[in-house]
């Protein structure tokens, strides 16, 4: 498969299936390369999904922007590949228009997909963290630097949102979240695959910090 260079589109426009489908790559000679097999792949389940959210699709086989983040390809040296520098910054644009499409990262225990954003604080503003809030959250994925093991992360803000609505309904939460708990977490840090965000996870977790003191749940 032949993909076409589209260097000319506004980098902040979302991609579109015609952009997929018509990348074109620089092979690498003498040294390392993607496999094109492994690229092209990747970019047809990407055209596939864009092309289905642009048909009102949601379910089925989508790809999300943690599946981009997190693909490694095979290497080759003997036969040409793809340029590895211009595959990752494609590959990196293609992730900002999953995102801006709603499709963050797949949740293992429903299959909907989550972590999509968040209300910023407004400046001079007392700011309610809602459950939504914390179900929606999103955050960016790393992919050459380390960041936090995304599993681990929607683990925990899974228990910080069912712990708020608990409190918001006056109930008890099967595993209640505090403060306390917030400020001693600790993340494993993803190494030689994409991971949020570091910064932007340390960010949003001084809030939830705020939103249990704000419940008593010190």
């Amino acid at each position: 498969m032949v993909w076409v260079t589209s260097d000319m589109h506004n980098m902040a426009m979302p991609l579109t299936p015609a952009d997929i489908r018509n990348k074109r790559f620089s092979t690498s000679r003498l040294r390392p390369g993607y496999v094109r097999d492994d690229v092209d792949l990747l970019l047809r389940r990407v055209e596939a999904t864009l092309t289905a959210v642009a048909n009102g699709q949601r379910g089925g086989d989508l790809i999300t922007a943690s599946d981009v983040m997190r693909s490694q390809f095979r290497t080759t040296l003997v036969r040409s590949g793809y340029d590895e520098e211009e595959v990752d910054e494609f590959l990196d644009r293609v992730a900002e228009s999953l995102r801006a499409a709603g499709l963050y990262a797949a949740s293992v225990n429903t299959g909907q997909f989550k972590r999509t954003g968040v209300p910023n604080k407004p400046a001079g503003t007392v700011f309610r963290l809602r459950p939504e809030d914390i179900r929606n959250k999103g955050f960016t994925t790393t992919r050459l630097r380390s960041g936090y093991v995304e599993d681990e992360v929607d683990a925990f803000l899974d228990r910080a949102e069912a712990t708020i609505s608990a409190a918001l309904n006056g109930a008890d939460a099967t595993e209640p979240l505090s403060a306390t708990e917030v400020r001693a977490v600790r993340f494993t840090s993803a190494r030689l695959r994409s991971g949020y965000a570091e910064d932007e996870v340390d960010q949003f977790l001084d809030l939830l910090v705020d939103e249990l003191e704000h419940h008593g749940l010190h």
